[in-house]
């Protein structure tokens, strides 16, 4: 299948800062297209890794209340969240999520929106981590790499099959709205952290940014947690 090009936007890179020896103490403002799925990785993510003091315990990562589901609304929550300059990287965590028509429903949003939502992450200076089609294309690259386009209700079928594999009988999530409620997705995905970033960089580096699939989650996961020599 081919693969739906965006080769005209440019990617939002990450802000960089001077690592010193130790953990490094920041600030993260970050706001989620998703109500639950996001914020309970991003969080998961900051208690395991606070507990083995890979990330330094005085590390702030706020999460904006969420109001929208589109990748514009998605910003303006950013925006309202706080002041951008008392944190030392801001993010947006999107979705391209094109525009589908199943029956008499509709979901995705517009690329107008998204396009939208870019262009004043630029000029903001806020960092964009996006997935093509969906967030759970990060869960599916922690176990196999992908480079097939694919729908968002594969991707999360996927991705519901793949978290299932590592839980035991009795732990089963039975489908995929159960799995956005998932509080642990870091924890048990965490020893398959560098092989997700691994494939998901390697998406970015044969492909125009924004193509479907691809999945920009590692470079946040990255910027948080390389935060020592």
């Amino acid at each position: 299948m081919a693969r739906n090009k965006h080769a005209s936007l440019k990617s939002v890179e990450p802000v960089s800062r001077k690592s010193e020896s130790i953990p490094v103490k920041k600030a993260y403002l970050i706001a989620c297209e998703g109500e639950c799925t996001e914020p309970n990785y991003i969080k998961s993510l900051v208690r395991c890794e606070k507990s083995s003091r890979r990330i330094a315990a005085g590390t702030v990562v706020k999460i904006a209340p969420h109001q929208h589901s589109n990748p514009y609304g998605v910003f303006t929550d950013l925006i309202s969240a706080g002041d951008l300059e008392t944190f030392d990287e801001c993010w947006i965590v999107i979705d391209r999520d094109e525009i589908e028509y199943k029956g008499k429903g509709v979901s995705g949003h517009p690329e107008k929106d998204f396009l939208k939502a870019v262009e004043e992450c630029k000029k903001a200076g806020v960092n964009v981590a996006c997935s093509n089609p969906c967030f759970e294309l990060w869960i599916v690259l922690h176990f196999e790499y992908r480079d097939t386009a694919c729908s968002r209700g594969d991707i999360q079928s996927k991705a519901l099959e793949k978290i299932n594999s590592l839980l035991k009988d009795g732990n089963k999530i039975k489908n995929v709205d159960a799995l956005k409620a998932f509080e642990n997705l870091y924890d048990i995905l965490r020893d398959k952290t560098s092989v997700a970033c691994k494939f998901a960089k390697k998406l970015s580096d044969n492909a125009a940014i924004y193509d479907n699939p691809s999945t920009g989650v590692y470079e946040l996961v990255n910027s948080i947690l390389k935060q020592e020599n």
